[in-house]
């Protein structure tokens, strides 16, 4: 229950003014979303909000006829997605229609209204859009808050009621349409509320419904699958004398105006000065509707389901939080609203501070019971329930109505749900008014995992020899209730050491561990986790460090240098796993160590080298994974793994990155190439791919050199890319190993980084 909504009711021209709602590892629980690992449990739409034409005020109703969306409210401009308030901006006067499956403003389509527009309609056969509101002229033409218009040519029609005050509903059949609202009379006779027309009243067709609504007004309607009778919906307290039904809800008989039995009022009533039923809609089986209250007058602030044959409950959803508008789907019933608390139907708990849902989903099937308020508000326990399905796109609400809301209105297909109201960004991205969200065939589904960096915390501590304790908090994904925990040790670029996928709702989230009894004792290691979604969408921690506890291993025979980078260094690499500490040459900025390699942080014209000079072999059988942050612009950048380095002599692997993406490779000595190509046929890579290189070098005078390179992950080539017999005498000693990394002149002003990982050196 919050107080926010109070002022909707207050007197017929605040309820004109404002509202525009109107028809048409499990960890417990339930839990679905884009792609829900429990078969039973229905799809939602993605939380990838696309890009939809902005207005500079508040919608009130959409209404989708296949590919346009018709959209009425109050706002006086439309500009593209993207575009900031006040510019680019197209006039449009309370009324536009865009594409729906682009998002785009469709330009012929722009009658002016010069009231708000709280709600639309179709007429049966989709030619027209009955239009009700607070307008008095369309196009310069006289209009008292009913209008008509042709979908075909946009051009107003002739249909013309007269209401003396703000409709704020319409629904249409064949043969009436039905209004309601706060007036007192329609084509110049009595109608308090509510009033029904001939499809083509000129104000004089009124239809002879006339039922008798007290109090409040009619804030939607609704029609039976057979056009019999009506819903309304409200804050009146009586219709033809009943109190129930007829408190905030009432079933009418279109040919009489008489009531009928409604048996779902016995258990949702929301009317009064304090409380109303908002929005009602059908999907030609059931009917359903939303609803407010403050303090008293009303018992429900969620959403209801019931039968259009018995008129009784099929569920409700108790949640605290003012519901403005529900739209069914086949399997999913989508709601705007500001929801706080839905822990009494298996829902998010309270929030201290108060956070807001303002987009939720449930089952259409009743999946639960509901439970009794633990705050003491009027509640519904005992009564059946939906379920919650994890999807909470996350809204900033706007300030147009004053009242600090975001959506105020949902419509949807079967391919796209779309939202209308006065907020001012989705996910953090600018969208003003009017959103758009996909099924996930459709929707690009980027929306990942929340928390990342520093913000997705991980500690690493070593309780014992050769152990790592790590632990990181539950990272909850908008759309996607399974995520999948991938911890790693060292690098990336290797499988993960651990993985674990947890299902849960957001406000379930636990805090996650995992226990590395195989971590290399005495040693600095370096690890960091990954959350992973459905569709690949990844949020990494910080890679943080930890000295394992122990005393390290001596190296493993026939090893001379090794280093996994599994530390962080700034101005330098520290000290490899084997083969001591790393020397430079270069600018010290332009090396470090983090994420598990070795960075060369390489410009134009510039080489930076690291060398293990305590290290002194004659044969080595030397391998490195190595990778660009991008591609040169022009030219190209050397990656080298060099052995037997004494001064300036060695035998080394030279790996050319070219801007294509294609990739060469040389048998270098002492500097010169002499064997080797610009182009390895069939080989090529793009920005953070991995590559592996291996040189050999055995023997002396001559020495046998060779090279191969691969893709990392893939199976490496029985046979050698090139390979070379060489006595030159500087060459036949004994040496250090080095990595040099070098940038042409040309390769653009921005450093290409390139990240060495998983060093090992061993005597063949």
């Amino acid at each position: 229950m919050t107080r926010i909504h109070e002022w909707r009711l207050l007197a017929a021209g605040a309820v004109a003014a404002v509202l525009g709602v109107s028809s048409l590892v499990m960890s417990g629980g339930a839990t679905a979303d884009t792609a829900p690992v429990d078969p039973e449990l229905p799809e939602t739409v993605s939380a990838d909000v696309l890009p939809t034409v902005q207005i500079d005020g508040v919608a009130w109703k959409q209404v989708i006829v296949g590919d346009i969306v018709y959209v009425g409210g109050n706002f006086t401009s439309a500009r593209p997605a993207g575009a900031a308030a006040g510019t680019d901006e197209t006039p449009r006067s309370n009324m536009l229609a865009y594409r729906l499956s682009t998002g785009e403003l469709i330009p012929g389509f722009a009658p002016s209204f010069n009231g708000q527009v709280k709600d639309m309609a179709l007429s049966p056969d989709k030619t027209l859009l009955y239009v009700a509101g607070s307008f008095t002229q369309v196009n310069g033409v006289n209009r008292y808050r009913g209008a008509a218009i042709n979908l075909a040519t946009g051009a107003l029609t002739s249909f013309r009621p007269i209401f003396n005050s703000t409709t704020n509903a319409v629904a249409a059949t064949a043969d009436a349409v039905f209004y309601g609202g706060v007036f007192t009379s329609a084509d110049n006779t009595a109608r308090t509320k509510l009033a029904a027309v001939r499809p083509g009243d000129t104000g004089t067709q009124l239809l002879p419904m006339n039922p008798t609504v007290s109090n409040g007004s009619v804030q939607d309607v609704v029609v039976s699958p057979d056009g019999a009778d009506i819903v309304i919906g409200g804050n009146f307290t009586r219709v033809n004398g009943s109190s129930n039904p007829g408190y905030g809800l009432a079933r009418i008989k279109v040919a009489t105006g008489a009531s009928m039995a409604l048996p779902v009022n016995s258990e949702f009533r929301d009317a009064g000065s304090n409380s109303a039923v908002l929005a009602l809609e059908s999907d030609g089986t059931s009917f359903y509707g939303s609803g407010y209250h403050y303090g008293s007058g009303g018992n429900s602030e969620g959403t209801f389901k019931a039968d259009w044959a018995t008129g009784r409950l099929t569920w409700l959803e108790d949640c605290h939080g003012d519901t403005y508008s529900i739209w069914p789907t086949a399997d999913v019933v989508y709601q705007a609203s500001h929801k706080h608390y839905c822990g009494n139907s298996g829902g998010f708990p309270e929030t201290s501070p108060r956070s807001f849902q303002h987009s939720t989903a449930v089952t259409q099937d009743v999946r639960g019971t509901n439970t009794r308020d633990i705050y003491g508000y009027p509640d519904h326990p005992g009564t059946p329930r939906p379920e919650f399905l994890e999807w909470y796109p996350k809204w900033t609400p706007g300030t147009f109505t004053g009242a600090n809301q975001a959506p105020w209105t949902v419509t949807a297909n079967a391919d796209y749900v779309v939202y209308g109201g006065e907020f001012l960004k989705i996910n953090g991205i600018a969208q003003q008014g009017l959103a758009r969200f996909a099924v996930n065939t459709i929707a690009p589904n980027d929306v990942g995992p929340a928390m990342s960096g520093a913000e997705f915390g991980l500690t690493a501590t070593s309780p014992a020899d050769g152990q790592v304790k790590l632990t990181w908090p539950g990272n909850a994904d908008m759309d996607n209730a399974t995520v999948t925990y991938k911890v790693y040790r060292g690098s990336t670029d290797v499988a993960p050491i651990h993985t674990k996928a947890v299902t849960a709702a957001f406000w379930k989230q636990t805090t996650q561990s995992f226990l590395d009894t195989a971590a290399p004792p005495g040693t600095t290691q370096s690890y960091r986790v990954v959350a992973e979604d459905a569709f690949g969408n990844q949020s990494p921690t910080e890679w943080v460090t930890v000295d394992v506890a122990g005393e390290p291993a001596p190296p493993a025979e026939g090893v001379v240098a090794a280093d996994t980078f599994g530390r962080a260094e700034a101005s330098g690499w520290g000290t490899a796993e084997t083969g001591g500490t790393w020397a430079r040459t270069g600018t010290a900025g332009n090396f470090s160590v983090s994420e598990g390699r070795g960075w060369h942080s390489v410009t134009p014209g510039g080489t930076t080298e690291s060398r293990l000079e305590e290290v002194s072999a004659t044969d080595v059988d030397a391998t490195v994974s190595v990778g660009a942050s991008r591609l040169p612009d022009a030219g190209y950048v050397w990656s080298i793994l060099g052995a037997r380095v004494s001064g300036t002599n060695h035998y080394a692997s030279r790996l050319r990155f070219n801007p294509d993406g294609t990739v060469g490779i040389h048998l270098v000595r002492s500097g010169t190439p002499v064997v080797g190509a610009n182009v390895v046929p069939g080989l090529s890579v793009a920005p953070g791919d991995r590559l592996k290189v291996r040189l050999q070098v055995t023997g002396t005078a001559p020495a046998t050199v060779r090279t191969k390179v691969w893709p990392a992950g893939s199976a490496e080539p029985s046979g050698w890319t090139y390979e070379l017999s060489d006595s030159t005498l500087a060459n036949q000693v004994a040496g250090g190993v080095m990595l040099r990394s070098f940038g042409a002149s040309t390769i653009g002003t921005a450093p290409v980084l390139i990240g060495y990982d998983d060093l090992k050196v061993i005597e063949p």
